[in-house]
């Protein structure tokens, strides 16, 4: 298996266990992992590892601003795995609000499966496969990692194309005031400073105050499905304050038209910026990428 040499990733991202042979795994220290649709979650202890996959896993959890309890890795630490065939180890080298996962055990590597698109990092992936034993890691490539689609987890097909990351990023977009927009996000996003609605279920519109999972959309700013006239401010968090972002809606009611920008974005996020994508039967236009 190829490995990889180390994978940087924010320290409130999950991280998936797979188990490629279905060993017998038991791992050390016991992992918390994340289970249910939308807050509050729940967080079963696990140490054994029978299956594929266990998916959303962290060695700690903790509440945000919000109070509301997230997967969390707050120390530098070493995780192992043991079998019958094998010893694994993995180290979570943990500096500020990031943490560097990486192996030199035969068998293990660390993956991050893109989501959408190639630049969009979705989880990390520690993998552990007998080693000497034959294995097609093409055939299993995407299937331990799942998208979150309005609080359902949908699991992310093994045919879905990841799109190139756009050659320019686009801070700025002008739309019609009848036009819908989107987010995709790698952690749950918190929004404030004006209202935003959403049509879900189709012919019903509900207030929208964060986005818990990967993606959503048609969204909008009144519940008439429009936007307010003028200026409208939107401020975006994750909850632990590692990122914020401050878009502006300026809608010109002279010209029929609304300008989303992106007026800032700071802490230690990897992207924010707007994007249209589609993903599996459903078209996600004017979204705003954010990812740790």
């Amino acid at each position: 298996m190829k490995k990889t040499a180390q994978v940087i990733m924010n320290a409130q991202i999950p991280f998936t266990i797979g188990n490629l042979d279905f060993q017998q795994l038991r791992g050390s220290p016991i992992l918390f992992r994340r289970e249910g649709g939308d807050e509050p979650f729940e967080y079963p202890k696990i140490e054994e590892f029978p299956d594929r996959y266990a998916i959303r896993c962290s060695t700690d959890i903790r509440p945000n601003r919000h109070g509301q309890i997230y997967n969390y890795t707050p120390t530098t630490q070493q995780l192992t795995f043991t079998s019958p065939d094998a010893t694994y180890t993995f180290n979570l080298n943990k500096f500020g609000n990031q943490v560097t996962y990486s192996t030199n055990s035969p068998g293990a590597s660390v993956r991050a499966p893109s989501i959408v698109f190639e630049d969009f990092p979705g989880l990390i992936q520690l993998e552990m496969h007998i080693p000497g034993k034959k294995f097609d890691q093409k055939t299993d490539k995407a299937e331990g990692l799942e998208v979150q689609i309005n609080n359902q987890v949908v699991k992310h097909p093994l045919t879905s194309p990841v799109l190139p990351a756009p050659k320019k990023k686009a801070s700025q977009v002008v739309i019609n005031p009848t036009d819908r927009f989107s987010f995709l996000a790698n952690v749950t996003l918190y929004l404030s400073g004006c209202d935003v609605y959403q049509e879900y279920p189709p012919g019903e519109m509900h207030k929208f105050e964060k986005l818990v999972g990967t993606m959503s959309t048609d969204l909008y700013l009144t519940p008439d499905k429009s936007y307010p006239p003028g200026l409208t401010t939107l401020a975006i968090e994750d909850g632990f304050s590692d990122s914020t972002a401050v878009l502006e809606f300026n809608h010109d009611t002279s010209k029929k038209q609304v300008t989303i920008t992106i007026k800032s974005f700071t802490g230690t996020g990897k992207l924010c910026d707007l994007r249209d994508f589609p993903y599996l039967d459903k078209y996600y236009p004017n979204a705003i990428c954010i990812a740790l």
